[in-house]
């Protein structure tokens, strides 16, 4: 039997093995574990473990990047394992919990307190104060049932279940539908709707371009300076042939260039000051990107800083329910 090279199998492995005395004097480091300090294994040996990794902690941060500390003992010496943990799974699962967390944590104490409030001094209140606290909760009860349908489309989005049903609608139709929806949570943000002639119809799941429009829409009224204007411009596409165009312009701080390839990843939220006055988990963007490419479309996105022409212009390419597209939606489904 042909006798195994340990030593040559330490040394071809990606994560860094180090073995210890008990007196933590480095008796062994493999080729990884040296390279990391930029040193040769010879001139660690007999060196102190810990002027190399902190004492008791968990994890180590060398060369921009965390490893995680995994420490055994046998009767003879001590083995320390350094692995590298993925900094952008770790920060996207941190943000997950950070985000959700605030998110639930915030109109869960409203409903409370103000339940509270009702429950205990119900006598006391008048007619005003008991319509402004139980407006209050119902508020804070649709941003909760927002939040729980944003996790739910992204769950969806994530195993591949689309259940999308395809028809041909209008889209000025629905979008009138959507603006009077939002108009109602943003009375104060004028919304106006443009919609070319000889507009064709649009194929796509009515609930999900609805939910669509929902959040662009929310987020244009959001993210606008007081009483700003929303404008929404429905064309046939002059770019591309069998597409209509749907663009929201909002008139808001706007996003910077570098950011501008972020704002569609999970639970992206970009810092200013009128994101911070404003409540989002950083899903819908994400989870309208994914539906619209889902019905085969595109999202493209411009945007300037520069006062007092700042704001943003989300443009929505969706396919018309021309019978080309409808004949190859059929062959698809088959």
């Amino acid at each position: 039997m042909e006798k195994v090279n340990f030593k040559k199998l330490l040394d071809n492995l990606e994560t860094a093995v180090i073995a210890v005395d008990y007196d933590n004097k480095i008796i062994y480091a493999n080729t990884f574990f040296c390279s990391l300090f930029n040193t040769n294994c010879e001139t660690l040996k007999n060196k102190n473990i810990y002027d190399f990794l902190p004492e008791k902690k968990e994890t180590v941060d060398i060369k921009n990047y965390t490893y995680k500390i995994s420490k055994y003992d046998d009767d003879f010496c001590s083995y320390y394992y350094l692995s590298a943990i993925d900094n952008q799974m770790e920060k996207i699962y941190s943000d997950f919990i950070s985000t959700v967390s605030h998110e639930l944590r915030t109109p869960l104490t409203s409903i409370r307190g103000f339940a509270d409030t009702m429950l205990m001094s119900y006598d006391k209140l008048d007619k005003n104060q008991i319509q402004k606290f139980l407006t209050i909760i119902k508020e804070q009860s649709n941003r909760l049932i927002k939040l729980v349908e944003n996790l739910l489309s992204i769950s969806k989005i994530q195993v591949q279940q689309s259940n999308l049903v395809y028809k041909s609608i209008n889209p000025k139709t629905h979008i009138e539908q959507v603006i009077a929806l939002v108009k109602n949570q943003y009375p104060d943000h004028p919304f106006e709707l443009k919609v070319e002639d000889n507009t064709q119809n649009i194929l796509v799941d009515e609930n999900k371009f609805q939910q669509i429009m929902i959040n662009l829409l929310d987020n244009a009224a959001k993210y606008s300076y007081e009483k700003g204007t929303v404008s929404v411009l429905v064309a046939n596409s002059t770019h591309k042939e069998n597409f209509v165009s749907i663009k929201i312009e909002d008139h808001g701080v706007g996003i910077e260039p570098e950011n501008l390839s972020k704002i569609f990843e999970k639970f992206a939220r970009i810092e200013n000051h009128l994101t911070r006055k404003t409540q989002g988990s950083g899903l819908g963007l994400y989870i309208v990107k994914n539906l619209i490419e889902k019905m085969g479309g595109q999202i493209f996105v411009k945007s300037s800083t520069v006062l007092p022409n700042s704001g943003s212009v989300f443009e929505v390419l969706l396919p018309a329910a021309s019978y080309t597209n409808q004949s190859q939606k059929v062959l698809e489904d088959k």
